[in-house]
């Protein structure tokens, strides 16, 4: 299966786009593939980057395990059959 959105790459990212491509960067330290196609709808995206940020950035409020965190991703990659 094939995503039907490619994400937007840091070349074509400019505007609002780049400045949110920008905030992740800094706030997770890079800019995920679900938040290059989720971009398409500037709105959304967002709203997503601070969400992932509190959920997984200890800096930003995230008060679980990061091993707890890192195997809820990977027990989620499995499930949805991911390839990496």
């Amino acid at each position: 299966m094939t995503q039907r959105l490619p994400g937007i790459s840091d070349e074509a990212a400019s505007g609002p786009t780049k400045d949110l491509f920008d905030a992740s960067n800094i706030m997770l330290g890079r800019t995920a593939n679900l938040q290059r196609i989720l971009s398409h709808s500037p709105l959304v995206a967002r709203w997503f980057l601070p969400l992932v940020a509190a959920v997984r950035q200890p800096n930003a409020g995230a008060v679980s395990d990061v091993r707890l965190r890192n195997l809820a991703c990977l027990k989620t990659s499995t499930i949805n059959n991911c390839n990496y």
